[in-house]
């Protein structure tokens, strides 16, 4: 069997780190499972048993299970308004209209604004 070259090759870590849920459900009985892996659930009587079967499950369940990472290759797009990048470069009634909101920006004035605006 021939291996994809996008497959990554792993490198194996020496612990596993899950979080354990631990619900107390209408009946009575707990129900404990793995937030990661939400297929992975058990209830059982009290929390202590339904936690120690969750881990047994879980652990039984990793003797038969392979993780293998895969870098997904995503395509890459350019962005719809990178068409449009230059397209007033030359212009030199766009330039003049920049240059006008520019110094309206940069102006001390503010005899437009509303003082009562503010209060």
């Amino acid at each position: 069997m021939a291996i994809n070259p996008d497959l990554v090759q792993p490198q194996w870590p020496s612990h596993l780190r899950v979080t354990i849920l631990v619900e107390s459900l209408i009946s009575g009985k707990v129900a404990a499972s793995i937030f990661e892996f939400p297929t992975c659930r058990v209830e059982a009587d009290t929390k202590e048993i339904a936690i120690a079967q969750l881990q047994s499950n879980f652990l039984e369940q990793l003797q038969h299970t392979e993780a293998i990472p895969w870098n997904v290759p995503i395509p890459s797009t350019e962005p719809t308004w990178a068409q449009f990048v230059g397209i007033f470069q030359n212009d030199l009634d766009f330039q003049a209209i920049m240059e006008t909101i520019r110094a309206e920006r940069l102006s001390e004035d503010d005899s437009e604004v509303d003082p009562a605006y503010y209060q």
